[in-house]
């Protein structure tokens, strides 16, 4: 297999990507953060005291807006121009990544998982770290090349 791709991503793909990629981290923070402030207008209605009340409510706003809010700016930080064009190169050894300024690639025993979701090819190394891959940067023959070679070595998570 020799399949290679070019592509850019755009600040909005990152943030889209990124999301997908932190899905559950979203979900484990946005579910932390309506519970306790579920608990904190318990206390309130409750009549107990007010100050754990709105201490509670609070820090339960904090948990589910505070990993959006972190993306955004980081994007905002970024800017326009910061994501630069990106070569891919997928073969038989494992998946190489060159940029005008680096050269890196990994064999495939070193990913953590692969998988296919929200219009990204994520290729996980660690538990918050990853390849995202957008799928635009795939035609669709080269698209059904990778995933039956991932599934042909069981690396392809469904």
């Amino acid at each position: 297999m020799q399949i290679t791709a070019h592509y850019t991503l755009t600040s909005d793909e990152a943030l889209r990507g990124a999301r997908t990629f932190k899905r559950s981290w979203y979900q484990v923070a946005v579910g932390a953060g309506v519970g306790l402030m579920l608990l904190g207008a318990y206390s309130l209605a409750a009549g107990q005291q007010r100050i754990p009340g709105l201490f509670l409510m609070l820090n339960g706003l904090l948990f589910a807006g505070l990993p959006e809010v972190v993306l955004r700016l980081a994007r905002r930080r970024r800017g326009a121009d910061a994501y630069t064009p990106v070569e891919v190169v997928f073969d038989d050894e494992g998946l190489t990544l060159r940029t005008q300024a680096s050269e890196g690639g990994l064999p495939w025993s070193g990913f953590a998982g692969i998988q296919r979701q929200s219009g990204f090819w994520i290729f996980r190394t660690g538990p918050s770290r990853a390849v995202l891959l957008p799928e635009r940067a795939l035609d669709a023959s080269a698209s059904a090349e990778l995933e039956a070679f991932l599934r042909a070595r069981q690396l392809l998570r469904p």
